[in-house]
């Protein structure tokens, strides 16, 4: 494996020299970089980021924690994210958690070992794990610490908008299909969605499912919608879980929106692929994965962040799972 020293030796200068143009220590004049970039360019040699990491101690990665990769929004979330701290001279270490509290402790210690310059974790379920990390993180949905930014779309807001919206709709048959108690997110999107309905006296069936992600443990939760033509109304906590109930209505031959309205959680891709395309509510993935990027990368610049919280507005898409009105205008 082609190494320093015989970078060195190509190019005919020391070991030091070459250190120092690899690691950006100190130093080296143009005549000695030229060398050195030809003698890398002929040995085909590529740094060894993990010691150059342990030698600098930190590197220019920065760890990522989501709960599952196979959830559209998540996806679209990471991919956003990648691309703006690759703009910034960073690169990304995706780890998928499957909400499993021993496998996120596992990824953190692994992004440790890997000295990565800060940490974005995505609905976290650990606490004291974060505290003494020694680099930034960011996290998003889950409030960590008071010295933890949060980066958090307003989900009672988005469970009042979910409401108002099936009320407006004629919806008086109401079921909330809501989602793994673990997340504040989901049970604030629940929260919103009772007071709203309680304000307006409707009494709201509640269902739950114990996951949000990989569609045949989706529909392993189905069966607690059998009754499903009772309702007139359906609000789901996320956007695939939505897919799901969609799937089983039209396999029960109910129609949507005719006997059945149906509104989703996050403004995923996937809800613009349905059939018919789903009514939602919006946590901009652009805005949320951009803000959680920026504050991660200013954090790890050393610049100071007032804001411990930071609330992003959910919106109501308005699509064909629920019944248009002649003067509604689509995404207002």
């Amino acid at each position: 494996m082609t190494n320093m020293r015989r970078i060195a030796k190509e190019a005919g200068v020391g070991i030091a020299t070459v250190s120092r143009y690899i690691n950006n220590t100190g130093y080296v004049s143009d005549e000695l970089k030229k060398k050195i970039e030809e003698a890398i360019e002929r040995t085909n040699y590529r740094p060894n980021e993990l010691a150059r990491a342990i030698f600098n101690r930190n590197s220019k990665i920065i760890g990522l924690i989501v709960p599952n990769i196979s959830n559209p929004y998540f996806n679209e979330l990471a991919l956003i994210i990648e691309e703006v701290v690759s703009e910034a001279g960073y690169s990304i270490f995706l780890c998928n958690t499957n909400d499993e509290l021993e496998k996120e402790r596992h990824y953190i210690n692994v992004l440790q070992g890997h000295r990565v310059a800060g940490i974005i974790t995505v609905r976290s379920r650990c606490k004291e794990e974060y505290t003494f990390l020694g680099v930034p993180v960011v996290s998003f949905e889950s409030v960590i610490s008071n010295e933890i930014v949060t980066v958090a779309t307003d989900n009672v807001k988005g469970g009042n908008l979910a409401f108002n919206h099936l009320y407006e709709c004629g919806c008086r048959k109401i079921v909330h299909v809501s989602g793994p108690n673990y997340s504040s997110a989901i049970t604030d999107r629940c929260s919103g969605f009772l007071k709203e309905a309680e304000k307006k006296q409707i009494t709201i069936d509640l269902l739950q499912f114990d996951t949000d992600f990989q569609r045949k443990m989706l529909e392993s939760n189905i069966r607690a919608l059998e009754d499903i033509e009772k309702y007139d109304g359906i609000f789901v906590f996320n956007d695939i879980a939505a897919a799901t109930v969609i799937r089983y209505c039209q396999f029960k031959k109910v129609k949507i929106p005719e006997e059945v309205q149906v509104i989703g959680y996050d403004n995923s891709y996937i809800g613009e692929f349905l059939y018919p395309s789903l009514t939602t509510i919006e946590q901009s993935i652009q805005e949320v994965g951009i803000t959680l990027a920026d504050v991660v990368i200013r954090l790890i610049r050393g610049e100071e962040i007032k804001e411990r919280r930071i609330s992003i507005e959910p919106k109501l898409i308005k699509r064909e799972t629920t019944k248009l009105q002649s003067n509604s205008v689509q995404g207002v």
